[in-house]
């Protein structure tokens, strides 16, 4: 089973070429100009964006979490800011979620739809975010857990 965990946790280093690529297709209309590109050009790149930065998220959220850091024990060492850190990151997951929505289905523009997607993907990664950041704090909060988990032994 540490094999897997070994495994897993190298795999999560693609993430870093994922986020070069998202960052190149962000930064694309910047460098080149945003007066040589055109409309669909440029959201064309911000979708490409989007999807790269949701998949390289995808990839962050396999990673080990069993080692503690020193920022990581700043935010999710007391309670009140671990709680503080969840409700700011479901926050920013349910803003990218409405947002997508509402760029899919209010607005009548056929390349904003097409962002849409890229966004969506942009979330899911997010939500992957989310599951490991909770699967943090369990590790820096032991009575995380007592808190969290449903007590099988009343049954």
């Amino acid at each position: 089973m540490e094999r897997i965990f070994k495994a897993l946790h190298y795999a999560s280093f693609l993430q870093y070429p994922f986020m070069l690529i998202a960052l190149y297709h962000c930064y694309e209309p910047l460098i080149k100009g945003f007066e040589n590109l055109d409309k669909d050009s440029i959201i064309e790149n911000y979708n490409l964006g989007f999807l790269f930065f949701g998949v390289a998220l995808s990839f962050t959220s396999l990673a080990d979490i069993r080692k503690r850091t020193k920022l990581g024990d700043k935010i999710f060492g007391k309670e009140k800011r671990a709680k503080l850190w969840l409700i700011c990151a479901c926050g920013v997951i349910l803003t990218i979620f409405s947002f997508a929505i509402y760029c899919r289905f209010f607005i009548g523009d056929e390349q904003l739809e097409d962002l849409s997607i890229g966004i969506f993907v942009f979330g899911i990664g997010m939500l992957g975010l989310l599951r490991m950041n909770i699967d943090i704090i369990k590790t820096y909060q032991k009575d995380w857990n007592k808190n969290t988990t449903t007590n099988n032994d009343n049954e």
